[in-house]
């Protein structure tokens, strides 16, 4: 016996060899190019198979050409029964929030992808009546509201490159890249110059040229003013900025919590959905989008689409231009799309038929529409009047229609990355966040 276990593992080890050696005689650019088209989690595995395959899916640059080529899939919440044990809530309708990503190519629910779950309600001893009551009042996506004794464990408020932006609590933010599985902390708020009732939070951005994910604010001064800093990852402390936002018809846009949609990034700018801007008499005559630069961090306006909708457009980017949804007719969705980006010129080119009238098919009330960034062939998902359609505007076509579907979209893109950034770490950076579960 002793002779034929040796002779096994001898056998299966120069196996191992020979399968090593066959796979290092790959062109090292076709190896490259088969594991870029693979989503992380296949990637991560294959990383196993040999040296060589290890040593091309480590590399940083391949890792940054992966996470551009990976698509932005809307982030869905699933709202999950939440298993009872001492550090969570003693209440019967205490529940854990799990993020979904669904594939625009396909809009089905039964293509959803878990990413995350964690507990949505914590109690611990430091939990005070003013965290409680802010939190009541900020858990307005989820569509849910809960009493002022049950505080909240943390909010997504964005998503940027593969990182998800949660608050914790006033001023303190962690940011989670659920594929790497790494967490980092921006630099905190001074409480003192945080008002309970008052939004701060506006964008979340990834910083190009200095590798920081950034978060733009918006707090009180001790005299009594507004003024806007920067979250920086890596920083000790936040830091000022002079966006001249104080100038005269400047609008300031709406903070990430209340956004009809999340700022899109385009030419290093970030865009807000578009706002109302001149009135003849009742009648709307012209929107205007909110934009912020990154570069030099100051804000701008751009003419919006000719539309006289008053709280329905959406803005995202597909295929490398701004879009900007209209929701306000119930049988169908105009797509306006900015066409010359430098002029400010935009054209409508599709509307969406939305089959199923203005109210929603499965529970008869209406639900607040949300757009969804497409992919790079051309899909887009939109979600509201009843149900999710995906719609190619390539094809011009629709491609799936759900009706009445139960799918609980977001307003965030998600887009994969396995890209490693030196203020991450492996462990949550705060003891707050003991129940988290990965699915990569």
């Amino acid at each position: 016996m002793m002779g034929t276990e040796e002779g096994t593992k001898r056998t299966r080890s120069e196996s191992a060899v020979s399968t090593d050696a066959q796979q290092s005689h790959l062109a090292e650019d076709i190896v490259e190019e088969i594991l870029l088209r693979l989503p992380a989690k296949s990637l991560l595995r294959c990383r196993a198979v040999c040296r060589a395959w290890r040593r091309v899916a480590s590399a940083p640059r391949f890792l940054a050409a992966h996470a551009r080529l990976r698509p932005a899939e809307p982030v869905l919440y699933t709202y999950l029964d939440a298993p009872r044990c001492d550090n969570r809530p003693r209440y019967d309708d205490a529940v854990d929030i799990a993020l979904d990503v669904l594939p625009v190519d396909n809009g089905g629910e039964e293509a959803c992808r878990r990413l995350i779950r964690y507990p949505k309600l914590w109690t611990t001893a430091t939990t005070t009546t003013t965290t409680s009551r802010f939190i009541a009042i900020a858990d307005v996506e989820g569509g849910q509201h809960r009493s002022k004794d049950m505080a909240l464990h943390c909010l997504l408020l964005a998503s940027c490159d593969g990182v998800l932006l949660f608050k914790k609590a006033r001023g303190l933010y962690l940011l989670c890249n659920p594929v790497t599985r790494q967490w980092a902390e921006l630099p905190r708020l001074d409480l003192q110059q945080l008002d309970p009732g008052h939004d701060v939070e506006f964008a979340f951005y990834f910083h190009q040229r200095s590798g920081e994910y950034r978060l733009l604010c918006n707090h009180f001064t001790p005299s009594g003013t507004t003024a806007w800093c920067v979250l920086s990852t890596g920083a000790a402390e936040p830091r000022l900025v002079d966006t001249h936002a104080e100038e005269d018809g400047f609008v300031v846009p709406s903070c990430l919590r209340t956004a009809a949609s999340a700022p899109a990034a385009l030419h290093g700018r970030l865009h807000w959905a578009p706002r109302l801007d001149m009135f003849n008499g009742d009648k709307i005559t012209c929107t205007k989008v909110v934009t912020f630069d990154t570069l030099s961090e100051k804000f701008h306006t751009m003419t919006g689409p000719p539309t006289t909708t008053s709280t329905l457009l959406k803005l995202f980017v597909t295929d490398g231009v701004i879009v900007v949804a209209d929701f306000e007719k119930t049988t169908h969705v105009d797509l306006w799309f900015l066409e010359d980006y430098g002029a400010e010129k935009w054209e409508r080119r599709h509307q969406v038929a939305m089959p199923w009238g203005g109210l929603d098919a499965f529970s008869g009330n209406f639900r607040p529409p949300e757009v969804a960034q497409g992919d790079d062939q051309g899909n887009v998902v939109l979600r509201g009047h009843g149900g999710l359609v995906v719609y190619n505007v390539r094809r011009k076509k629709t491609v799936r229609a759900v009706r009445g579907s139960k799918v609980l979209m977001s307003r965030h893109g998600f887009r994969e990355s396995l890209v490693q950034h030196p203020s991450f770490v492996d462990v949550p950076v705060t003891a707050d966040f003991p129940l988290v579960h990965f699915w990569y």
